[in-house]
């Protein structure tokens, strides 16, 4: 299984990808992100921390 530092490394990696050779790289950044946002909106540590962040906003 790809880990969370592996996908972050290949974003990057994509990103410099589409800076030197164009937009037609963008889907694969896509993807990677939509990786990232899936094992996170997955991940209970992370829901956790959102809804602190949201409820330490509605304090403010």
């Amino acid at each position: 299984m790809i880990t969370e530092a592996q996908l972050l490394a290949d974003i990057a990696l994509v990103s410099e990808i589409i800076l030197e050779h164009g937009e037609k790289y963008a889907p694969l950044l896509d993807r990677l992100e939509q990786e990232i946002e899936a094992r996170r909106r997955d991940d209970p540590i992370s829901r956790a921390r959102a809804h602190l962040a949201r409820s330490a906003e509605q304090i403010l």
